[in-house]
C-alpha cells in the first residue's frame, strides 16, 4: 500500500468516522485479497506486477454508503470469526 492510499484513507476517516473507516478498511482488504488471489491464479496478473489498492477502497466506500452499518458489521464479524459471532 502506497502513501497515496494512506492519505486517501485518512481523508475518508475524517468523513466517515472511526467505526465506519474500520469496516471500510476491512472490506477493502477482504475484496483485495479475494480478487488478487483470483487474478494471480488465473494468470491475468503476474506476481511481479502491481495491483492497485485504491479501487478496492472505493468499492468498500460505496458499499459502506449504501448498506447500513449494522448489516456490514454483522457480515464482517461472521466472515472474520468464521461464523462464531
Amino acid at each position: 500500500m502506497g502513501f497515496g492510499d494512506v492519505k486517501f484513507m485518512g481523508a475518508l476517516g475524517l468523513y466517515f468516522g472511526l467505526a465506519n473507516i474500520i469496516t471500510i478498511s476491512l472490506m477493502a482488504f477482504l475484496f483485495a485479497a479475494v480478487i488478487s488471489v483470483f487474478l494471480l491464479v488465473s494468470k491475468i496478473k503476474k506476481r511481479s506486477e502491481y495491483i492497485p489498492f485504491g479501487p478496492f477502497i472505493v468499492i468498500a466506500c460505496f458499499i459502506s454508503m449504501l448498506v447500513p452499518f449494522d448489516y456490514v458489521f454483522i457480515a464482517l464479524a461472521k466472515i472474520f470469526t468464521l461464523g462464531l459471532f
